[in-house]
């Protein structure tokens, strides 16, 4: 869904009837619109939602103001009458949600039509298909009679799906059109979609993934796709431990090259079961400390699909460590510590209980740092983990560290004892971690610092200096470092249809991919993405680093940690539909100085 899509949190205090309010919203000197909405017999319908939908509001399914005179509902003739919306518009008319009347159905919920659109390409079943917004005029506007849009329907059986199965119904570009669910006897339905071609796709988790061909679905009519999932290889796996009880204990199952792929918790008779596995080589297991057992895996390879493996994964009682923490004189409550190894990288991190008492588990026997960080001291300690390890006492009495220096002005600097540099690595984390804004002169000071290895970061976010971080920065006393960031290079350019000059009737996200790998790479709170401005179809991307290469696109999805608005992005297809929005991906060389123009970038509709 849209991030900005209206919820039922943002408008469940509307009234439901009486949709229209006196002129709230809209300027005085904008004229009306009006017309007759028809279904495909010519029969008026009666009750159907009309929204007016400005450039920003063109992919919503209903508008966010209590009191507008820019929504309506039709007459018992299909007549309606609502006000024009600045800056250019387009008309939408929908069967209105029953909870949330002022909201479009979703038509799989029992929708009587597609949510149809009026605009300067005429009447559309989607917004992606319109390439122009109906101007705005201070005279009223008639519309004349609006033909409401079709459905499609599409239902099958898939043979071994469970019941509550995920089906997806695809665009071809790979992306979800709806979503629907197996009942018991393994049968799905959409009922209610946009005609078009789509296919069909379930089954990945526990399964193996399957995927119909392409199939055109025809207004008013019901295609039937059945399939049939099948379970792929499968683990039938024990834990075998010589003492203690191994039930509960979380397997983890890790294809190599391809990261974690299936997790399974161990019954009470020591076995586990992981089904839907493709052919390749895996390590099962145990992978980190923190459990009551010590990291343990084998590897399993598996050659054929239906293939069934039996694993014996074999563990003993992990090691323990146990420190008793005081301050003041006091046992340390909930203080917050990390375990490092002996290259001082963090394995574990915790937190004492109310008692004071730290508690690391599931550790191999050896030796180890404790850091514990209280209310205004820390400490820091060598352990030994066994098997029974006595407790040890750990008084936090060092003063803390402190790392000055300077960067851009008004810059986030953060210190961390994990690591996220580059910022498309797997993360690694630690305990600790301080942020901090430098000053109009670029000066910074982090306080509360235990000594360690720490990743360090820079960010010059709103301003126009390029991120940057520093990986293994070794921190063991009072320090002054530097963190200088360079001025970031603008990109700009227009989004425009393809083959026009006519820019895209929304905002719309481009985002400049960077090469993986670079301490210079932008993070994921902050990418190098902008948004299209209202109906103009200009952007800037700031703060690109000079000389690297990067790659433009349409940005197709925000990713995690994004938390400015500016970085959200516009999916560029509508629920429901076949189609969608994308520019050819683009090879860039930013400049080392000025600014990289990108000029008019063509955006394609596909899938009509």
């Amino acid at each position: 869904m849209h991030p900005i899509r209206l919820t039922l949190a943002l408008i469940v205090g509307l009234p439901l009837a009486g949709l229209v309010a006196d002129g709230a919203a809209a300027a005085p000197d904008t004229g009306w619109v009006e017309g007759v909405a028809l279904d495909r017999t010519g029969a008026p319908i009666a009750g159907a939602l009309v929204n007016v939908l400005g450039p920003a509001e063109v992919p919503e399914t209903g508008l966010v103001p209590d009191r507008t005179d820019r929504r309506t509902t039709t007459a018992a003739d299909g007549t309606f009458r609502v006000r024009q919306a600045e800056g250019g518009y387009l008309v939408q008319v929908c069967t209105p949600d029953p909870e949330v009347p002022v909201a479009c159905r979703e038509t799989t919920n029992g929708a009587r039509f597609a949510i149809t659109y009026v605009g300067g390409n005429g009447t559309t079943d989607s917004w992606v298909l319109q390439q122009s917004l109906l101007p705005t005029t201070t005279t009223d506007r008639n519309l004349g009679t609006v033909t409401v849009k079709p459905l499609a329907r599409v239902s099958g059986t898939l043979a071994g799906a469970r019941k509550g199965e995920e089906v997806r119904l695809m665009r071809l570009n790979d992306t979800p059109a709806f979503r629907s669910w197996t009942d018991a006897q393994g049968r799905y339905s959409f009922d209610g979609v946009v005609p078009g071609r789509y296919y069909l796709a379930a089954g990945g988790t526990g399964e193996l993934p399957w995927s119909s061909a392409p199939v055109d679905l025809v207004a008013d009519e019901t295609r039937r796709v059945d399939g049939a999932l099948e379970p792929g290889a499968v683990l039938h796996g024990r834990l075998v431990a010589g003492r203690g009880r191994v039930a509960g204990t979380e397997v983890l199952v890790t294809r190599r090259g391809h990261g974690p792929v299936a997790s399974a918790v161990v019954g009470r008779d020591g076995r586990f079961e992981v089904g839907g596995l493709v052919p390749g080589r895996y390590v099962v297991g145990i992978p980190r400390p923190g459990d009551t057992w010590a990291p343990h895996s084998v590897r399993v390879r598996i050659t054929r699909p239906g293939q069934v493996v039996r694993p014996v994964v074999r563990v003993r009682p992990g090691a323990t460590v146990v420190v008793d923490l005081r301050e003041g004189g006091r046992p340390a409550a909930n203080v917050v510590a990390e375990l490092r190894n002996r290259h001082g990288r963090p394995v574990v991190v915790g937190a004492s209980d109310d008692h004071g008492r730290l508690t690391f588990t599931g550790l191999p026997r050896g030796r180890w740092t404790v850091v514990a960080a209280g209310a205004k001291r820390f400490g820091m300690a060598k352990v030994s983990s066994s098997a029974r390890s006595r407790p040890s006492a750990l008084t936090l009495d060092r003063p803390y560290l402190t790392l000055t220096g300077r960067t851009a002005p008004r810059a986030v600097v953060e210190a961390t004892t994990g690591d996220f540099c580059p910022p498309d690595r797997a993360y690694t984390y630690g305990a600790f971690q301080q942020i901090v804004a430098a000053d109009a002169q670029g000066r910074y000071r982090i306080r509360r610092l235990v000594p360690g290895r720490y990743m360090l970061g820079a960010d010059g976010w709103p301003g126009t200096y390029a991120p940057r971080c520093w990986s293994g920065v070794d921190i063991r006393k009072d320090t002054t470092r530097r963190l200088p960031l360079r001025a970031g290079i603008a990109a700009t350019g227009r989004l425009v249809y393809a083959g026009t000059t006519d820019p895209v009737i929304t905002p719309l996200s481009y985002e400049l991919f960077h090469r993986p790998g670079s301490a210079v790479n932008p993070t994921d709170e902050h990418p190098a993405r902008a948004r299209t401005v209202g109906a103009t179809g200009r952007f800037q991307i700031r703060r690109l680093t000079p000389g690297v290469d990067v790659t433009g696109r349409l940005a197709r999805e925000a990713g995690e940690g994004i938390n400015d608005e500016s970085f959200f992005v516009t999916f560029p297809y509508q629920d429901g539909t076949p189609y969608w929005l994308d520019t050819e991906a683009r090879p860039l060389a930013v400049p080392t100085r000025g600014t990289l123009a990108l000029g008019d970038i063509a955006v394609t509709v596909h899938g009509r």
